[in-house]
């Protein structure tokens, strides 16, 4: 744009400078006397006129030049033809010719000053208005790639959270059982210890291993110790309390947090849970007994400290023969 303006202005000032080449020139040759003297300006003269005429028409003053009422070339081509006229009337004819040259160069110069005014004003709203989309374009562009960002960023957060969500279950639980391990007991216990506390509510730990697993395991393969593991799992699962939490603690050892359970319904669960060993077809062919032990939480207890007492139940249990159930006594007992 500023080298279209340049360029205008080059062409404003040559042809502003040809016209009024041309008034001067008509004004010398009416101020001579004899065709002989007006020799040079007559051949300045004619070079002036084919100038103008060989505007091209792209050229944006063009329309001025050959579209006045007067035609700016015709009357300066008749000055040219009357002055090399060796008729000596011709002075008061020259002089009409001037008169009238003089007064369209100087009404061609206003046109084209405004023309030029106008055309510049056209062009710097126009380059304003270029600028201004280029900067919309370019904080649109600024928005949308940083909304882009924005979004794509959310939603690798959002499945980086997903993925250590994953994680996190997976390490939390056993893959063969798919029950939550020892570390997340820990945490359940903590915070049901914390309700029962603060309500005086009953809260029972069950603790049960498979007896003698070992020997099952060296005799039937471990691949079929795997399986009475997850079909053990699944059956106590499926017969506990919406409340209860079931956790694999290691190996053959599995415990049940029950809030709001006393020793007499824990006793009562681990009867059943043994009824459906007993009962259960797929481990019909190797018999199974659940050997169970049963601690309730009292004020002052951590989670530690009931699993120490529940696993003191468990050995008591084991002492007293496959099978049985056996609970920790309280020192309050």
């Amino acid at each position: 744009m500023f080298h279209t303006i340049v360029i205008e202005k080059q062409r404003l000032s040559d042809i502003n400078q040809c016209l009024e080449d041309i008034r001067a020139d008509a004004l010398r040759i009416v101020s001579k006397q004899s065709s002989k003297q007006t020799s040079y300006e007559t051949q300045r003269l004619s070079n002036l006129i084919t100038k103008l005429k060989n505007i091209k028409k792209d050229n944006s003053f063009y329309q001025v030049i050959n579209g006045n009422d007067a035609n700016l070339t015709s009357l300066a081509e008749k000055l040219l033809q009357t002055s090399e006229s060796q008729d000596t009337d011709t002075t008061q004819d020259i002089s009409e010719i001037v008169n009238a040259l003089d007064e369209t160069v100087s009404s061609t110069l206003i046109t084209i000053d405004k023309t030029f005014n106008s055309s510049l004003r056209n062009k710097i709203k126009i380059e304003y208005c270029l600028t201004v989309l280029v900067y919309v374009l370019i904080i649109l562009q600024y928005f949308m790639a940083d909304s882009y960002m924005r979004k794509r960023l959310i939603r690798q957060e959002l499945e980086h959270q997903e993925s250590k969500n994953i994680i996190k279950k997976l390490s939390e639980r056993d893959t063969l059982t798919n029950l939550p391990g020892r570390k997340k007991f820990y945490e359940e216990a903590d915070r049901e210890i914390a309700t029962a506390t603060r309500y005086s509510s009953e809260l029972t730990l069950i603790k049960m291993d498979i007896h003698d697993f070992k020997g099952i395991n060296q005799k039937f393969g471990q691949q079929t110790g795997d399986k009475i593991l997850a079909r053990f799992s699944r059956m106590v699962r499926k017969n506990l309390r919406r409340p209860d939490s079931f956790f694999r603690v290691g190996g053959d050892k599995f415990v049940i947090l029950a809030p709001h359970t006393t020793v007499e319904n824990a006793e009562n669960l681990a009867s059943k849970i043994n009824q459906l060993v007993k009962n259960d077809k797929t481990t019909s062919t190797i018999p199974l007994k659940i050997n169970t032990g049963i601690a309730t939480c009292v004020k002052g207890d951590s989670s530690e400290i009931l699993m120490k007492k529940v696993a003191t139940a468990l050995n008591l249990s084991k002492k007293q023969g496959a099978g049985e159930v056996a609970v920790y006594k309280n020192s309050a007992d």
